[in-house]
């Protein structure tokens, strides 16, 4: 990996309005009446007049008696970062799939990273332990100055908060998990975007995670090979394929046998943008990002006010219900969030 150195788009399917995550294999398809019809009181989705009738009164509590509590749903979240990629090339690519998750939730293409020093080792030290540079002190890709005993990743917050929480991270580039993300149940590094998916779909069905960070290298070294602008097109070529990734990804976490009983966040942003073939400094074009919060517990449609790198994990945590303590003395705060 080299690191030395439009307003919303598209209008989302019909088909969004049935679920969290649209699968790959169906995006751009609109939903029936059939199929998006509300279910009857019992979960059915057919039954006479008679027949709801009878499932309503059997519902109903005895006098004196509470109501049946509905069932609460576990709280997920997957974070996805996506080295290197800047928001106006997000929207000039046909990204499909994560077109469909900012329309199915909370979205920025004007968020902001740190000010200055736009490496990777700055950006996502930032996303991971909600605070910027001046104070998780990484300001290049050597990582020195680095004061991760008093700003941990977040991840390790929740971990400690509580332990019975499945987390991982699994990630292209492996300075992430060696120099930042400790403290957790999961850390695996690999060779190629590939393998991150390939590794996430066996972790999704044969394991229970709760908290996982993913992490995407392609579109940062078509960024250094051939430009970051939405101008070139192997720049937004590398975003359509790790869009593709990110679908399959979201089919898996649908065809969870316990999706019904969770309740999914998924956020995505980057750590830096870019400008020519290089980043690090503080133009416009390498200090924009995105962020995008999608789920059933997300507001929905462009987020008001100033979004921030710092956000992410912060976010993260709101939704798993992990309280945010004063004394850690964070930059980022929760948003998008329903509650």
């Amino acid at each position: 990996m080299l690191h030395v150195l439009n307003d919303w788009k598209k209008t989302a399917s019909a088909a969004l309005l049935a679920g969290l995550l649209l699968p790959a294999s169906l995006a751009g398809a609109a939903a029936s009446p059939e199929t998006s019809a509300a279910p009857s009181i019992a979960g059915n989705a057919v039954g006479g007049p008679e027949s709801s009738a009878v499932q309503s009164d059997a519902l109903k509590p005895e006098a004196g008696q509470a109501a049946p509590a509905a069932a609460v749903k576990k709280k997920k979240v997957l974070v996805i970062g996506l080295d290197g990629t800047r928001p106006d090339a997000l929207q000039a690519a046909n990204a499909v799939n994560l077109d469909a998750l900012a329309a199915n939730g909370a979205y920025s293409w004007t968020t902001k990273a740190n000010s200055n020093y736009t490496w990777s080792a700055t950006g996502w030290s930032t996303i991971h332990t909600g605070v910027w540079y001046q104070k998780h002190g990484v300001k290049d890709n050597t990582w020195t100055g680095s004061k991760f005993g008093q700003y941990p990743s977040l991840m390790k917050r929740a971990e400690l908060y509580n332990p019975a929480l499945s987390t991982a991270s699994i990630v292209h580039w492996g300075p992430i998990n060696d120099k930042l993300v400790e403290g957790i149940d999961l850390e695996k590094t690999v060779a190629t975007d590939a393998e991150v998916v390939s590794d996430t779909l066996n972790l999704l069905k044969t394991g229970n995670p709760d908290f996982l960070f993913l992490h995407f290298d392609d579109i940062d070294h078509a960024g250094h090979t051939y430009g970051f602008s939405p101008n070139v097109s192997q720049y937004t070529k590398a975003i359509e394929g790790v869009d593709a990734q990110i679908g399959t990804i979201l089919d898996a976490v649908k065809a969870r046998s316990t999706y019904a009983q969770e309740d999914w966040l998924i956020l995505v942003s980057t750590d830096h943008g870019g400008k020519g073939t290089s980043h690090g400094g503080s133009s416009s074009e390498e200090t924009t990002i995105f962020l995008i919060a999608s789920g059933e517990s997300t507001v929905k449609g462009q987020l008001t006010g100033t979004t921030n790198q710092a956000d992410v994990m912060v976010t993260a945590l709101k939704h798993l219900g992990v309280p945010v303590s004063s004394s850690w003395n964070l930059d980022g705060r929760a948003v998008g969030l329903i509650q």
